[in-house]
């Protein structure tokens, strides 16, 4: 059965949306689970059937500074030894909008507060300075993210200013 392979370099947004694709149908999904169970060890490490990929670790300063980054896990290790492949691990950190920042705070006891609380504190903070570790620009043209950090600290600054953010009962 003849099949045709594309090869072709994802850019991230690409990446993204093949991640959150649904999955394969079932008919499909347990047709090549069947192909595969077929197989020997020796026809799954032919190279005329597995693509092999090695990647050599080069090393920076922060995973955040990274366009992807990569965790490598030792051949000999028991994590590799439970797997027994090779296992690529994002570590990108989580990212929030404002907006979700400010819901997050709000849903722990906060409901004052608010976008200008928020954007009055990481300017006081000077919090979108990069080398501070609160953020860094998002995907889109004048987006800012931000990361658990500032999640913490933001969380830190409500409970040190309760009665500021806290609803009067």
């Amino acid at each position: 059965m003849p099949i045709a392979l594309q090869f072709v370099t994802f850019d991230a947004a690409q990446a993204a949306g093949l991640k959150k694709a649904p999955s394969l149908p079932p008919a499909i999904a347990s047709m090549m689970d069947a192909f595969h169970a077929k197989m020997s060890d020796d026809e799954l490490k032919d190279p005329a059937f597995t693509y092999r990929v090695a990647f050599v670790p080069k090393l920076g300063s922060k995973a955040s500074r990274s366009d992807t980054a990569v965790e490598f896990i030792k051949p000999n290790s028991e994590e590799a030894r439970a797997i027994n492949a090779v296992l690529l691990k994002e570590v990108d950190k989580a990212r929030y909008t404002a907006g979700q920042v400010i819901d997050a705070i709000r849903a722990e006891g906060f409901p004052k507060f608010n976008q200008a609380a928020h954007t009055a504190l990481w300017k006081e903070l000077v919090a979108k300075d990069p080398t501070k570790g609160f953020g860094k620009a998002g995907d889109y043209k004048n987006t800012w993210v931000w990361f658990d950090s500032w999640l913490a600290r933001v969380r830190a600054h409500c409970q040190e200013n309760a009665s500021k953010y806290v609803a009067a009962v």
